[in-house]
């Protein structure tokens, strides 16, 4: 008896590994959940690939134009050799990208994977950046803090944007005997959406040993797939919008604290020592493709412990 009571609450309905449609149902409720035939699957993936494709080549047009003062591009747009020009070159790309994305996300039916196709382009250009060494050595540290809100602001735009144009998440469903669903911005569950994102800070720290680009936006990525888990399961009754901007939160924050904590001026001679804290080693675009590719992945892997009706029942307001 006991064992049936711990399967029936914590299943792993939302789970098929079948390469058809793994990671391309990321939204799927388990109970109404149906397997799409051949063709579908592989039209989903055509979408899917080609859609990170156009994001990725987006992203890569403008990496010429975000070249920094030491002669190599990135890691931040506002200390570029010409901020302006980078900004509205990103700004350009970022509006491109999130109509890719959107798209994607609507005709996938999913707004997860919309927002998956939009962290994998904009994770592609962080991929080929400077890492932060260039800010230790030559840069400022405040005006990275500064960058990381307003990226956590272009975040929290476009999934709006997408769930907005793509629909809400599927697998969200309103408190058992109720019809009302918690309030994405203004619930207690928009607080614990936003203190998630802490949870991604001992991920980075563990992961990011080194300033190599891959190893950092991976460890933003895992970091974010933990928040994603731990938000879906707090709190299953509100659209976990504001759960795509709590990792991105989290390490500006971060990046806030240890600019009054650190010797800024002897932050170049802590990276050749190696004391240079491992947690702001991503820059935040790492931030902030790490927190769009790996939180739509933890709240699916999220939904696999939740227990769904089997009910049809009214889809939730994002309003």
């Amino acid at each position: 008896m006991g064992w049936r009571r711990i399967h029936k609450r914590f299943r792993f309905g939302g789970a098929n590994w079948k390469l058809s449609n793994w990671g391309l149902h990321m939204d799927a409720v388990p109970p109404r959940h149906v397997e799409p035939t051949a063709i579908q699957a592989t039209r989903n993936w055509v979408i899917f690939i080609i859609a990170c494709v156009l994001a990725g080549i987006t992203f890569l047009t403008i990496e010429p134009w975000l070249l920094s003062a030491r002669g190599g591009f990135g890691p931040t747009l506002l200390q570029a050799a010409h901020p302006a020009i980078a900004v509205v070159a990103m700004a350009l790309a970022l509006l491109v990208v999130f109509i890719i994305s959107a798209s994607a996300g609507r005709l996938l039916r999913s707004p997860s994977q919309g927002l998956v196709v939009f962290g994998i382009g904009l994770g592609w250009l962080a991929w080929r950046l400077e890492g932060m060494e260039s800010v230790a050595f030559s840069g400022s540290m405040p005006t990275v803090a500064i960058e990381g809100l307003i990226w956590t602001a272009i975040v929290l735009f476009g999934a709006c944007g997408i769930y907005a144009y793509a629909g809400p998440l599927a697998g969200v469903q309103p408190r058992e005997g109720e019809s009302s669903y918690d309030n994405w911005a203004t619930s207690r569950a928009a607080g614990i959406f936003l203190a998630s994102g802490l949870c991604a800070l001992p991920i980075v720290w563990l992961i990011a040993q080194s300033p190599a680009r891959g190893q950092v936006v991976a460890a933003a990525t895992i970091g974010a797939i933990a928040t994603g888990i731990v938000g879906r399961l707090m709190a299953p009754h509100a659209q976990p919008i504001l759960l795509m901007i709590a990792p991105v939160l989290a390490g500006t924050l971060v990046q806030w604290a240890m600019t009054f904590w650190l010797p800024l001026d002897q932050i170049g001679t802590m990276f050749m020592q190696g004391d240079f804290p491992h947690v702001l080693l991503p820059a935040p675009i790492d931030w902030a493709a790490g927190s769009l590719m790996g939180v739509p992945w933890g709240i699916y892997f999220g939904n696999m412990f939740l227990q769904h009706d089997s009910g049809e029942g009214a889809q939730p307001d994002l309003a």
